[in-house]
């Protein structure tokens, strides 16, 4: 049964034909069409987010897809109707910062090459400090990253320049630690096993780069996982940690992560 919690993935792969019922609430829908973007934004836009970007009450769009799906429309919606939000105008924090403590990211070309962006995301967000922001530029609302980057202290104001362009200002309140700064460093603070089997991106890149940023000097990890994490492989090599690959079973990868002594 289709619900506010379903996956545009899992809603498309079950019912391909609803695309054309998304792109009538809302024209950045189409870009559904074309594999790479759907590969890169299905995953993360649930039917709930996928409302508050066309700007319609979730139980609105629930009853059109299930009636295009043959479902009943009657169901639970996993919610109440709730209206979305108005935009806000630019916070006066953002509105202050000048020109050159703006970093900004066009991720815009990535996604429409079927090129996963996160990466280079959290990348830039560990280069601010608190008298910066970072302004990524998509051609969706990015809305997963609103909750992923809040985890890490960071809110969000955002921008729609046209419904296939939009600009996400991250930037951290007056006061707030830096986003790059990690938690103390104890040789508790990493698990010793990190299994992201199952997850869907980017939520497995999330969970393997925080755990890494605890590791202390000389201790390691396992990482569990269902391929074998290409992006993630420079991002080791960059920041300096060992690794080893292997599969123990199948449909089991496991990468074995050490921070060599002093690395950052």
């Amino acid at each position: 049964m289709i619900s506010a919690d379903t996956t545009l993935a899992r809603l498309l792969d079950e019912h391909p034909e609803l695309v054309e019922v998304l792109a009538r609430y809302h024209a950045h829908f189409a870009q559904l069409r074309e594999p790479n973007a759907r590969r890169i934004m299905a995953p993360r836009v649930t039917v709930a987010q996928a409302a508050a970007m066309a700007g319609v009450a979730v139980d609105a769009l629930l009853a059109d897809l299930r009636r295009a799906a043959g479902e009943p429309e009657g169901a639970a919606a996993g919610g109440p109707s709730v209206p979305p939000p108005a935009r806000a105008p630019k916070p006066a924090a953002l509105a202050a910062l000048p020109a050159e403590a703006l970093v900004h990211l066009d991720v815009r070309e990535d996604i429409r090459r079927g090129a996963e962006p996160f990466a280079r995301i959290m990348a830039a967000v560990k280069t601010l400090d608190r008298d910066r922001a970072l302004v990524v530029r998509a051609p969706f609302e990015p809305f997963p990253l609103y909750e992923l980057l809040g985890r890490r202290g960071l809110l969000h104001w955002t921008e729609c320049r046209a419904p296939d362009d939009w600009s996400v200002w991250f930037y951290r309140e007056a006061g707030g630690a830096p986003p790059g700064a990690a938690p103390a460093r104890t040789a508790a603070a990493a698990p010793a096993v990190v299994d992201v089997r199952g997850l869907e991106p980017p939520e497995p890149m999330v969970r393997v780069l925080t755990a890494l940023e605890r590791l202390v000097p000389g201790q390691r990890i396992e990482i569990l996982h269902d391929r074998r994490p290409t992006l993630l492989y420079p991002i080791l090599d960059e920041r300096g940690f060992e690794h080893a690959t292997d599969e123990p079973e199948p449909g089991v990868v496991r990468i074995r992560v050490t921070r060599r002594g002093g690395a950052a």
